[in-house]
């Protein structure tokens, strides 16, 4: 019985042997991979094998370092223990050694750093540098006991006091270094005791020590006065005995004095409220040196009309009051008083122009200065409660604008209440001058009144003088 299978359509013999052909390429291609799979396989396991090799070596080393050192720890911590010991017999043996002599050497270990400070703060170290070095080193070997100390140490420490001493009285001349902000520059400088440091190079100025750096340092500002004028004619003088400043202190009083605030600091810690009350204080100033030539000008020219009653003039408040009594002189005696009054009531009013403004700012100044003592007292709460009371400086400038305002509030107020009653005064004197006139121009006029007889050119009487 025949089985039906599906089979592809008969191909030429070419065609068969294209397809072996092409199989066999493949079979090829295969083996070459797989060749060249199997020798990176063997290199990669030759590669292996080396570093387990090295890392075999290196293990075996290390175990070799680790013992020799656990050797050389036992070696090493029966050597401590044994140092030990040695060390306690011979610290034992250098007490017994030092015995009575320890409380010595305390005192020369005090002695001996209480002088690193004194010395490195003396500007003595300018000319004996590197004292405090040697001081420190046997300071330490004092304190440590870790050996009797010598009798050079103790000369040594005796001849550095000695020379302190006798470089306290010195007057020198030396060449320093010497700090101005950022720049150092050679100058020439006179060391006086270990109060002061001195120099002309290039103007006369005090200098400071700084112990700390081992510098010499200019002063942020010079002192005030006249105390430059005498370094200029102490450190210029050849002979004979000059005065000059020292601060006893050897620094810290001359800091202070340098640090006091000048005028216009002290003006600028008052603040706007400060500036407002200097500008009334001029405004003050201004205006009674106005008012005060003004009215002497008045005066001179009352006086000289008063020489001149018949030809009075309209330049001057008599020559006005004169020609209201020329015009109302015919009038019935109230009437003429009337307009002298009038007359005398206009000119003390331009006589006393603008002199309220001086009262008004003499009571102003005080009020301000108020004002800014509490402006001042305010920035001070305000800097207590940002950064408490620990620093005073936070608290400085609400406590200076405070206490500024005011001083400048009484400054001010004090002589504009003066001048305002020289300005016053002086103006009623002027006026009561003019009363008197008037007085006197309507007693004449009643007088004619009364003398039928009287000439037409009547010439008033001129007032006795006030």
């Amino acid at each position: 019985m025949l089985l039906a299978v599906s089979a592809s359509a008969p191909t030429h013999a070419q065609d068969d042997a294209d397809a072996s052909y092409a199989l066999h390429k493949v079979l090829e291609s295969m083996a070459a991979h797989q060749d060249d799979a199997l020798l990176k396989l063997q290199q990669r396991e030759q590669g292996y094998q080396e570093r387990l090799r090295k890392s075999q070596n290196k293990l075996a080393t290390a175990k070799s370092r680790l013992s020799d050192l656990e050797a050389q720890g036992g070696r090493l911590e029966r050597r401590f223990e044994s140092n030990r010991v040695e060390l306690d017999d011979k610290a034992k043996l250098l007490s017994d050694k030092i015995g009575a002599l320890k409380e010595l050497f305390g005192v020369f270990q005090q002695n001996a750093s209480d002088l690193i400070g004194a010395f490195v703060n003396s500007p003595t170290s300018l000319q004996y540098p590197d004292r405090d070095v040697w001081l420190e080193g046997f300071a330490n070997r004092m304190k440590n006991a870790t050996e009797v100390s010598s009798a050079d140490d103790i000369r040594t420490l005796w001849f550095e006091i000695q020379r302190e001493i006798a470089a306290t009285d010195d007057i020198v001349r030396l060449s320093v270094p010497v700090k101005d902000g950022a720049s150092v520059s050679q100058r020439e400088i006179v060391r006086v005791g270990t109060f002061n440091l001195l120099t002309l190079d290039p103007s006369p100025a005090y200098l400071s020590w700084d112990g700390g750096h081992q510098q010499v340092m200019t002063l942020a500002r010079q002192p005030g006065g006249d105390e430059l004028l005498r370094v200029e004619e102490y450190l210029g003088a050849t002979d004979g005995l000059h005065a000059v400043s020292v601060d006893p202190t050897r620094g810290p009083l001359l800091e202070l004095l340098v640090e006091k605030p000048t005028l216009r600091e002290r003006i600028d810690q008052g603040g706007l409220v400060g500036y407002m009350i200097l500008a009334l204080g001029v405004l003050s100033l201004i205006l009674a040196a106005f008012k005060l030539i003004d009215i002497l000008l008045l005066s001179l020219g009352v006086s000289m009309q008063g020489r001149k009653l018949d030809n009075p003039g309209k330049g001057n408040p008599l020559g006005r009051l004169l020609l209201t009594w020329r015009e109302y002189q015919m009038r019935d005696p109230e009437t003429l008083a009337m307009r002298l009054h009038d007359r005398v009531s206009k000119e003390s009013g331009r006589i006393h122009r603008f002199s309220v403004f001086l009262a008004i700012i003499a009571a102003v100044a005080p009020l301000m200065g108020l004002l800014g003592t509490v402006v001042g007292m305010i920035n001070t709460f305000q800097a207590i409660t940002l950064y408490g009371t620990g620093d005073p400086q936070t608290m400085a400038g609400g406590i200076s604008q405070a206490l500024i305002t005011t001083v400048l509030g009484l400054i001010v107020a004090v002589p504009a209440v003066l001048l305002h009653a020289l300005v016053s005064a002086r103006g009623k004197r002027l006026v009561n001058r003019l009363q008197q006139h008037s007085a006197a121009l309507t007693g004449d006029a009643l007088a004619q009144r009364e003398s039928p007889l009287a000439p037409p050119d009547f010439v008033p009487a001129t007032p006795a003088p006030a």
